[in-house]
């Protein structure tokens, strides 16, 4: 294994840059998140200095990155108390990430955590004089990165350990060959500026030689010239794509997947995730697991155990993913045997996503568990399959370790009260809620049971804590805002003249008041007028749109609320009838006549509470497992309505959406 596994000059201009643009840490909160907890009386463990330093925003590695947080939480390191986490992300800009590194080394950190190879070489490069205790992960080759690693587990600086992840090309392309054993010509887009791509390229030569398959190849050097180098490649009439573990194509692997469905043919890669975008399979390494195991490296050095008596390991643990809808219209045949079908982690069908569930041991005992929520909706189905879908995740099993119980208030407040000492009353061992509403009505009565919540956008102002380590002793969950800064860009794309938007909002909701106000300062930074109505019930919404219509808008721009999320068919008809477009935040609302939404993904949002749950459902103190802050927005775009509003879609907005919808 290990014998196949073999510039920075910046201004201060990019320093500043990226300590002020790019720090994603605890300090980007709001500012009633950032307080520690408070003293006791006996003095307090040094709370030890941890940056983590990721290359780009990628799913992928974002798996790995909460790997490494589970990895460390394990060993008892949570943020804000036994350290301080700062997080920083180049988002793919070399130069930034160098930057970065220069700030990480000047920063007095106890230790740094760099996951990626252009990470590892940034900071491994900055670090010589320093020699600040760095912990690597998500590396192909770490030989090959060149910053002092040998052949042998022990031969690494005295500073710097890690994990190596070799992406299984071999497995990949021999898989290919298994499914179509006519495959004779496989194309390759590939960045030689990337060290972990070059070690792919390199070995997929070699596999294709012995597999009697012509490797053609093309090159890039950003994500921008992908579709080009797609192009040459499919002129030359190739079989299949296959894409290696390279960042910059993966970067644009939605038009990689387009165009290799645009000519018939199927796309494979060696790095998993991509078969949710259109990959026919993945066969890579599990980077959560992998993201774990570098955790709990990291945790060992700060414990004190020297980083020169700890060997650099090479960690690969499998994952399948397959993809049955990418079989639909190749011009070849690739048929999924049954068994291959029983062996793969993930497989996609008509019906949606399927993953295997974790083998795991029974839990002590079985939990009674209720599910409530407080309003029905699209949003609301979304973030309670992703509770009962992240149980199963998990590895816990229905019926054996936890019975299910789903209750709806549907928008009567005295109702969800009601469900609530229904749940008492039957001595319910966790409430699992849906909606800000149905949080607060649980942590009002339900206060000696286990809450985790999701689909709340601010946990902090209904309560239920300070920090997302100090809160409530048997409170958590998973939560995350409208992304408003995000939207402002994208009006500003489609209505490059607007000037004036309009929203209604709930007074009476605080999760409804608080989308409000960031939308408020959202769009005082774009320029924007924002012109607001008040409606505090559902008889009141036409009139409120209504009026909201008549004040010389440009466009509607909607924050988030249950009332007006359950009558947003008649602002619709309003806006439609106006002539005015509408932006939102709730992804029901694309299919109701919003032109453009940029939702949380209640889905993830509901997986992520899920796996809190299962944590505290394993014997985990709810008060030690800290709120999760989920930031993964979906795009969908309402192709009809925006035309009918009479908005222009650039391609490069329709290629950037998640979903599209046209009649």
């Amino acid at each position: 294994m290990w014998q196949s596994l073999q510039r920075l000059s910046l201004g201060m201009f990019l320093i500043l840059l990226a300590s002020a643009v790019l720090l994603l840490s605890e300090s980007s909160r709001p500012k009633d998140r950032q307080r520690p907890p408070d003293g006791t009386a006996a003095a307090p463990a040094r709370v030890m200095r941890v940056a983590m330093f990721q290359m780009a925003s990628q799913p992928i590695l974002d798996e790995g990155a909460q790997g490494v947080l589970d990895g460390l939480q394990e060993a008892g390191y949570v943020d804000k108390h036994k350290m301080r986490l700062t997080r920083f992300n180049a988002e793919g800009d070399v130069a930034t990430g160098n930057a970065i590194a220069q700030e990480l080394v000047g920063g007095e950190y106890d230790l740094i955590i760099t996951l990626t190879t252009g990470a590892l070489q940034a900071v491994a490069n900055a670090n010589q004089s320093r020699k600040i205790p760095h912990v690597f992960g998500l590396v192909s080759d770490p030989v090959k990165a060149g910053v002092g690693i040998g052949t042998g587990p022990m031969e690494h600086p005295d500073h710097l350990v890690g994990i190596g992840t070799f992406p299984p090309v071999d497995q990949a392309l021999e898989m290919a060959k298994k499914l179509n054993p006519k495959l004779s010509r496989i194309g390759l887009a590939w960045n030689p500026a990337e060290v972990n791509s070059e070690v792919c390229t390199i070995l997929a030569r070699e596999v294709c030689q012995k597999l009697k398959i012509e490797l053609v190849e093309a090159n890039v050097d950003s994500t921008s010239a992908v579709k080009e180098a797609i192009g040459s490649l499919l002129d030359r009439q190739v079989d299949a794509l296959l894409v290696g573990g390279d960042v910059t194509m993966l970067g644009a692997m939605d038009v990689v997947a387009k165009s290799a469905a645009d000519a018939r043919i199927p796309v494979f890669t060696c790095m998993p995730g991509n078969a949710l975008k259109g990959a026919l399979f993945d066969v890579g390494a599990n980077y959560y697991e992998v993201g774990r195991t570098v955790g709990k490296v990291a945790s060992r050095v700060l414990n004190g155990e020297s980083i020169a008596k700890i060997p650099v390991e090479i960690a690969i643990p499998p994952k399948l993913f397959l993809n049955t809808l990418a079989l639909k219209n190749l011009r070849d045949s690739w048929p999924f045997p049954a068994e291959l079908i029983q062996q793969a982690d993930s497989y996609i069908d008509e019906q949606g996503r399927h993953d295997k569930p974790k083998a795991s041991q029974p839990l002590s005992k079985k939990w009674e568990v209720r599910i409530l929520s407080y309003v029905t909706s699209q949003d609301v189905d979304e973030a309670i399959r992703g509770l009962k879908e992240g149980l199963t995740k998990s590895g816990l099993v229905e019926e054996r370790d936890y019975a299910l119980k789903v209750s709806n208030a549907q928008g009567d407040m005295a109702v969800l009260a009601g469900s609530v000492d229904a749940a008492i009353s039957d001595h319910t061992d966790m409430i699992l809620t849906v909606s800000t509403q149905a949080l607060q009505a649980s942590m009002q009565r339900a206060k000696d049971i286990p809450i985790v919540f999701t689909m709340v956008a601010n946990p902090f102002a209904a309560g239920a804590g300070k920090s997302d380590s100090e809160h409530l002793s048997n409170v958590t969950g998973a939560y995350g805002a409208n992304d408003v800064q995000r939207m402002m860009p994208i009006i500003r794309q489609v209505l490059p003249d607007a000037q004036t938007l309009g929203t209604l909002y709930v007074p009476a909701e605080i999760n409804s008041v608080y989308s409000y106000e960031l939308l408020v300062d959202a769009a005082r930074a774009a320029k924007y007028e924002l012109k607001a109505v008040g409606v505090t019930a559902t008889n009141e919404v036409p009139d409120g749109a209504q009026s909201l219509c008549q004040m010389h808008l440009d466009a509607v721009c909607l924050s988030n609320s249950n009332i007006t999320g359950a009558t947003f068919p008649n602002i619709s008809r309003v806006a439609r009838e106006a002539k005015l477009p509408v932006f939102a935040f709730m992804g029901s609302t694309a299919s109701q006549g919003a032109s453009i939404v940029l939702t949380r993904d209640y889905y993830d949002m509901g997986v992520d509470s899920a796996q809190l749950a299962a944590k505290v459902m394993r014997g985990n103190s709810v008060a030690s497992i800290p709120f999760h802050q989920s930031t993964k927005s979906r795009l969908i775009i309402n192709v009809t309505a925006a035309r009918a509003s009479g908005l222009t879609l650039p391609e490069s907005l329709l290629k950037s959406a998640d979903r599209i919808l046209e009649k």
